[in-house]
């Protein structure tokens, strides 16, 4: 029992030294929709429509 929880807790933490963890490059963006759902597109639509020149990116 107690080499099975060590091989875990060893695994899960080798795993968290060795995987490397970036950020994914900043950008900057003037409406950040979150979700990709109906009312996220929507919004996306409509703030096209009123502000062409405004970046969105969607989350």
């Amino acid at each position: 029992m107690f080499k099975k929880n060590y091989l875990a807790i060893f695994g899960f933490i080798f795993t968290l030294v060795v995987t490397p963890l970036h950020a994914a490059e900043v950008k900057k963006v003037d409406v950040m929709l979150i979700g990709g759902g109906i009312m996220s597109a929507t919004l996306g639509i409509w703030l096209n429509e009123l502000e062409p020149g405004w970046s969105m990116e969607m989350v």
